[in-house]
């Protein structure tokens, strides 16, 4: 996990956005190229998208981590805010949302009464992770307490990724040299 943190850490926004995009076009290749052997039911047409998204939801999973992991440690204790939601909250949704997809196609009633709570709580952990991170890294640069008005765009930035990424893996990787001199980010 030390190797994937530092990648993410350490990467030039173009590469982030390389990996990502790479791994959405490789897995939607695989989505659209990939045949099951039976009667092509919705099973068979499901599981290679399936499969991608989840693909893509590992690959933005692991880039959260490897940012709130390090921007928490970036900051000083007295400042860093509580990791174990943080954790949670990181992890949840890209478990939780294949879980969603296999079982919303043949939803019933009392299915969709433990679904949705658990949907609705995965939604949250994707809005946290985004407030965790961005946060962090406004600490991180600032080393003093911060207001949501300071760290809004930051979370904006985080938010729309394509265009974010341009913006905030470059403070990433100057925090990441601040913090390991002698190395370059």
């Amino acid at each position: 996990m030390d190797a994937i943190r530092k990648f993410f850490v350490c990467a030039k926004h173009w590469q982030v956005l390389l990996v990502v995009l790479g791994v959405l076009g490789i897995s939607d290749v695989i989505a659209v190229w990939w045949k099951l052997p039976g009667d092509g039911g919705w099973r068979a047409r499901f599981l290679p998208l399936f499969l991608s998204t989840e693909l893509c939801a590992i690959v933005f999973a692991a880039w959260f981590w490897s940012l709130g992991t390090f921007l928490s440690s970036a900051v000083s204790p007295d400042l860093r805010l509580g990791t174990k939601l943080f954790r949670v909250a990181a992890i949840f949704p890209a478990v939780y949302f294949p879980f969603f997809d296999i079982t919303a196609l043949s939803l019933s009633p009392a299915l969709f009464m433990v679904i949705f709570p658990l949907y609705v709580f995965a939604t949250f952990c994707l809005f946290y992770v985004l407030y965790f991170v961005s946060k962090s890294l406004v600490l991180a640069e600032r080393a003093e307490t911060v207001e949501f008005p300071q760290y809004i765009g930051t979370l904006f930035l985080i938010w729309f990724f394509p265009i974010g990424v341009w913006f905030t893996q470059p403070r990433i990787n100057r925090l990441y040299s601040r913090a390991t001199p002698g190395l370059s980010a």
